[in-house]
C-alpha cells in the first residue's frame, strides 16, 4: 500500500461542515468526499469530529514514543481513534494473512472458539477463583497472573505436564500460534486472547523451558539455550544452562572409564555440522531455531522498556500503549523481574 498524502484537516473541516448542514445529495456527496480523504489513513466518519476538534494527541517524546496522559480526557479519544485507525489500515494491508487464518479455522467465529483444552483448564481453576469485586480481577488462588503450585497442580490433573523440554516447547508453540492467529483475525489489537486456564498453562510452559526441566541431552540444552535468546530477555535463567551442562559433563565422566557409550550417550553428543543439536526424536523437529512470535516479541518490548529508567516511572497504559500490549501483560512483567 502506497503512503497516503497528509490529511488536511482544514479541507476536511469545510467538507463535513456541507456534510453534516447540506441537504439531500449535497450531504452525501459530502460524507462520501470526507470518507474518501479519511479511509486512506485509516480513520472512519465517526473519527471525523475529533480530527476536526485537534483532538490528535500529545507529540511524539524522546525515543520516538507518545506518551499518553489517560486521564486527559482529549488524550483518551485521541488514543482510541488513533487505535481504531490504526486497526483499520493493518487489515487492509494484512488482509491476505486474515482471511488465510479464518479459512484455517473454517470461520471468525471458530478462531475464537474456546478449544476443549481451554475449557478443561478454566474448569481446573475455577475452584482457586477468589472475586475481589468492583474493578478488580478476579484472583485464582491468591494470584492474578502467575500459576501457583496449587494450580499448575490442577492444571496437571487436567492434561498431564510434559516431561522433556522439546515436548514443553512443541506446547508452548501451539498456544502462541493460536494467541497470533487471534490477533491476526481481530486486526492485531494486541489484546490477550487465550482463556485464564489457557495463559496460566503458557506462562508454566515457558517456566518449563526456562529452567523447571532436566535437559536430557545435549539437543536439549541447545533447545533450551536458543529458546533463552530468542526471547531478547523474557526467559534468561541463564543458571539452569551452566546445571544442565554439569549434570550432563558429570554423567559422561562417570561413564567414561569404560571406553565404551551408550545409544543414549551418542545422541547426547551428536551435533550435525550447522553446529546445531540433532533431533532427539519426534519431538525435535527439524532441527531449526525456534523463533518467538509475536506474542512473545510484545512481552520481550516490554521487558525492555522496564529496563530503563524511564520506563520504571511510566504509567500501566503508557508502557501498554508503547509495547502495544494489555496494562495486565504489563503488571505481568513486572510482577515477574520483582519475584
Amino acid at each position: 500500500m502506497g503512503m497516503a498524502a497528509a490529511l488536511n484537516i482544514e479541507t476536511l473541516a469545510k467538507v463535513w461542515a456541507l456534510a453534516e448542514r447540506g441537504a439531500g445529495g449535497e450531504a452525501q456527496a459530502a460524507r462520501a468526499r470526507a470518507a474518501a480523504m479519511i479511509e486512506p489513513h485509516g480513520y472512519a466518519l465517526e473519527d471525523v469530529p475529533d480530527l476536526i476538534a485537534g483532538l490528535a494527541g500529545p507529540e511524539p517524546g524522546a525515543g520516538g514514543f507518545t506518551f499518553y496522559n489517560m486521564s486527559n480526557p482529549a488524550h483518551v479519544r485521541a488514543y482510541a481513534a488513533q487505535e481504531r485507525a490504526k486497526c483499520r489500515r493493518w487489515m487492509a494491508e494484512h488482509a491476505v494473512e486474515i482471511a488465510e487464518v479464518i479459512v484455517r479455522y473454517g470461520s471468525e467465529e471458530a478462531v475464537f472458539a474456546p478449544t476443549p483444552d481451554e475449557r478443561a483448564f478454566d474448569d481446573a481453576i475455577e475452584p482457586f477463583r477468589e472475586k475481589r469485586g468492583g474493578d478488580n480481577a478476579d484472583t485464582f488462588d491468591g494470584e492474578l497472573f502467575g500459576p501457583t503450585s496449587r494450580v499448575r497442580t490442577a492444571l496437571g490433573n487436567a492434561k498431564p505436564w510434559p516431561t522433556t523440554i522439546p515436548d514443553a516447547l512443541a506446547e508452548l508453540e501451539a498456544w502462541e500460534r493460536l494467541q497470533d492467529d487471534r490477533n491476526t483475525a481481530d486486526g492485531n489489537r494486541q489484546r490477550e486472547y487465550l482463556s485464564q486456564g489457557a495463559d496460566f498453562r503458557r506462562w508454566a510452559l515457558g517456566d518449563m523451558v526456562n529452567k523447571d526441566l532436566p535437559a536430557r541431552n545435549l539437543s536439549d540444552v541447545i533447545t533450551r539455550l536458543r529458546f533463552q535468546v530468542d526471547s531478547q530477555g523474557t526467559y534468561d535463567a541463564t543458571e539452569a544452562v551452566l546445571a544442565d551442562l554439569e549434570r550432563l559433563q558429570a554423567a559422561h565422566a562417570g561413564k567414561s572409564g569404560n571406553g565404551t557409550k551408550t545409544a543414549q550417550e551418542a545422541d547426547s553428543c551428536r551435533i550435525d555440522f550447522k553446529g546445531r543439536a540433532a533431533p532427539d526424536g519426534p519431538a525435535g523437529g527439524d532441527g531449526r531455531p525456534f523463533n518467538l512470535n509475536t506474542a512473545s516479541q510484545r512481552r520481550a518490548a516490554v521487558e525492555r522498556i522496564l529496563n530503563t529508567p524511564e520506563g520504571q516511572r511510566l504509567s500501566l497504559r503508557a508502557i501498554a500503549a508503547m509495547a502495544g500490549v494489555s496494562p495486565a501483560t504489563v503488571m505481568a512483567a513486572r510482577k515477574r523481574r520483582a519475584a
